[in-house]
């Protein structure tokens, strides 16, 4: 357990998730208790603790059921695919997924590559790549290695960082390292609700919140997709269905501390409500995140809602809260930094949305 110390034809290509959270419940929401049609989610069987939290300077990053730790100052981003013909300059240290948005353009490859070809060491998730070692004349290595049903790539120019990231990847057998689930019950499609063990009033003192987002949607999946050679047009990259974790992260110590404090003072009820649903994704929504709030006497899920309609929120099991600001701008950082802000990111981050046209 965690210390408890995205010819001159132009195409867009989309893909993957757009981070979204959502609350459990339908219309009947008077009761702070919870619908009465919301499934509860049992208590879940003692599972095998994951790997101890990253060593000072590095951070676990997780997609799917597979884990790797960087260096904790690396970026973090979505990656949709698009033309790949052969290397593409990092400006600078970069984990990259499958996910977001971009241009795809249909035209040949540029027959000289580009200068200079490396500049700053990347981290990918992949689901189509195969595996191999590729190394350049500048003398960077791009190695790539499969994990289950998905592959993690490497390209730096540092032997010793390429084998020290290697040797922490693994697949997550049930928890990973910054105590997420790869495929809680509580993630599923659908109208769920956490365990009832007191809600976040009843964890004592705050030692850490494991922040675990997943997509609950079912996407298409291109399992008769080729592996990828180089230099070939790249496909898009699709988040697959069987590991719906799209990223993990810890908060720890006094922000930690300060998000329980902002998610209880959070008025009772759902929201942010959005009434015209050409601006929000239909109910409950395609994605959640679940915050495991790691306490002195017992651990809590929460249950956070943004991507629908009308029940968004948070839900402890206990009781049914809004989302609020100060609550989102706190849990919508690194990793989970959203590449867009549709009307109830844009309320919860920006402010009050413009006007509709």
């Amino acid at each position: 357990m965690p210390a408890r110390t995205t010819h001159t034809v132009v195409a867009v290509v989309a893909a993957g998730a757009t981070v979204a959270a959502a609350l459990v419940g339908v219309n009947l929401l008077a009761d702070e208790k919870g619908p009465a049609n919301a499934a509860e989610v049992s208590a879940p069987a003692a599972l095998t603790p994951g790997p101890a939290p990253a060593p000072a300077g590095w951070r676990w990053e997780v997609y799917g059921n597979v884990q790797v730790q960087v260096p904790a100052d690396w970026d973090a981003t979505l990656w949709a695919g698009m033309n790949d013909c052969g290397p593409r300059p990092e400006p600078k240290p970069v984990v990259r997924r499958p996910g977001g948005a971009t241009i795809a353009m249909l035209q040949p490859c540029p027959t000289t590559p580009p200068k200079p070809l490396h500049i700053a060491p990347s981290v990918e998730f992949g689901e189509h790549e195969r595996p191999g070692v590729i190394r350049y004349a500048d003398g960077w290595t791009r190695e790539t290695r499969a994990y289950d049903e998905l592959q993690l790539t490497v390209t730096t120019g540092d032997d010793a960082l390429r084998d020290r990231i290697f040797a922490s990847a693994g697949v997550v057998e049930s928890i990973d390292g910054n105590g997420c689930e790869s495929a809680p019950a509580l993630a599923g499609d659908g109208i769920r609700r956490p365990p009832s063990q007191g809600g976040l009033k009843s964890v004592g003192a705050i030692e850490s919140i494991s922040v675990c987002r997943y997509s609950t949607s079912g996407r298409e999946q291109q399992k008769d997709a080729p592996p990828r050679s180089t230099p070939q047009r790249r496909l898009p990259q699709i988040a697959l269905t069987r590991w719906p974790l799209q990223a993990s992260s810890l908060i720890v110590g006094a922000t930690a501390t300060k998000l329980v404090q902002d998610l209880v003072a959070a008025p009772a009820g759902t929201g942010p409500t959005v009434t015209d649903p050409r601006f929000c994704g239909p109910d409950p929504g395609g994605e959640v995140i679940i915050l495991r709030a790691h306490g002195s006497k017992h651990d809590q899920d929460v249950l956070v809602r943004y991507d629908g309609c009308k029940h968004n929120g948070t839900d402890d099991g206990s009781v049914l809260r809004e989302f609020t600001p100060p609550a989102a701008k706190r849990i919508f950082q690194g990793v989970h930094t959203p590449t867009g802000h549709p009307n109830v990111l844009y309320q919860l981050l920006v402010g009050t949305p413009p006007p509709a046209i």
